[in-house]
């Protein structure tokens, strides 16, 4: 291992690996920020989860297909019950912050696999990607 002052490159903490490259870095959590453009790799897992905390008329309105929606409150009432242990969950919004609310909440209570998505729904709609949006019932 390389270090770099006193935290070595690769370091092991909490079970998970440390890791700071321009894809995912920490927000000093050991929560990963990913970068939209690069969240279509991580859903190739076919063990992850795209979790959208937004309430349901925002997810409505549109979402990253595929996204399951599970709005914040709904998610802090009962996260044990909600969402599996041995998932890799990427939590999205707006813009980034209910995201990472969720996200270090079930990073506290010892999920291991856990993501946020840097700027959320709109900075993925920046980029380019599509949204999908629930059409309303005639």
């Amino acid at each position: 291992m390389r270090c770099t002052g006193s935290r070595p490159v690769g370091a092991v903490h909490d079970n998970r690996r440390v890791a700071y490259h321009d894809v995912i870095r920490y927000n000093g959590t050991m929560v990963a920020t990913i970068l939209p453009a690069k969240l279509s790799e991580l859903l190739s897992n076919p063990n992850a989860q795209l979790i959208d905390v937004r309430d349901s008329s925002e997810w409505a309105g549109g979402h990253i297909e595929g996204s399951r929606s599970l709005p914040l409150e709904q998610l802090r009432a009962d996260p044990e019950r909600e969402l599996p242990h041995d998932a890799v969950l990427i939590f999205v919004c707006a813009k980034g912050a209910r995201s990472l609310t969720a996200a270090k909440l079930v990073d506290r209570l010892g999920f291991q696999n856990v993501y946020n998505v840097d700027g959320g729904t709109a900075a993925w709609a920046r980029a380019g990607l599509p949204l999908v949006a629930e059409r309303a019932a005639a």
